[in-house]
């Protein structure tokens, strides 16, 4: 039993690294510091982002991924002016 654990463990590791190396690859500067958890089918989304529309393109990029269902989108969305002031 600990066997197929483990198996399951290494399989949610590479399908959350291939998650983050989508987004790195990706044009979009800010997609890349995203952190992706893996379970179940399921990705959740972990990070900052300064538009509502690079969430957007992080879920959809992610969803091309093998192995994934759904995402669960927790990028919170800050004001890039308000952050450098």
């Amino acid at each position: 039993m600990t066997i197929l654990s483990l198996q399951t463990n290494v399989d949610s590791q590479a399908i959350a690294q291939a998650a983050e190396r989508r987004l790195r690859e990706s044009p979009y500067y800010f997609l890349r510091a995203i952190r992706c958890r893996y379970e179940s089918g399921v990705v959740t989304l972990i990070g900052r982002v300064p538009y509502g529309q690079l969430r957007q393109f992080a879920e959809a990029i992610v969803l091309r991924v093998d192995g994934v269902r759904y995402v669960e989108n927790q990028l919170e969305v800050y004001d890039p002016q308000r952050a450098s002031a």
